[in-house]
């Protein structure tokens, strides 16, 4: 069961909910749910799942960037969530896809240069 309550990251109260949101969902290994583009930016500059994890479980509200709706295909209800971390030295790049807190997807992990 699916419930559909997305709030949008444009407070400062949904941006401590979908961190929140974030690490219950991408707490473990079984709870992960990212795309392969994820697995591959990860592997790029040599972090495990199990890293991705533990970076997701360090953000922190003010690591949000920016929350905005789809637009390729343009979609009104599925909201990208994208956060910037500084971590081992770099400034990761996050982006988190989904129609509510409860389906979201990592679909970007990446080194922001």
């Amino acid at each position: 069961m699916t419930l559909k309550v997305y709030i949008p990251c444009q407070s400062n109260e949904s941006r401590i909910t979908t961190c929140a949101r974030s690490r219950v969902k991408f707490a473990d290994m079984d709870s992960l749910s990212i795309t392969t583009t994820t697995i591959r930016g990860s592997q790029a500059i040599g972090y495990s799942l199990e890293d991705v994890i533990d970076v997701v479980q360090a953000l922190e509200p003010q690591d949000f960037v920016k929350s905005e709706t789809a637009h390729s295909p343009p979609n009104h209800r599925m909201w990208h969530d994208t956060y910037v971390i500084p971590y081992d030295e770099m400034d990761l790049y996050l982006k988190f896809a989904g129609e509510t807190l409860l389906d979201i997807v990592l679909t970007s992990f990446k080194e922001r240069l």
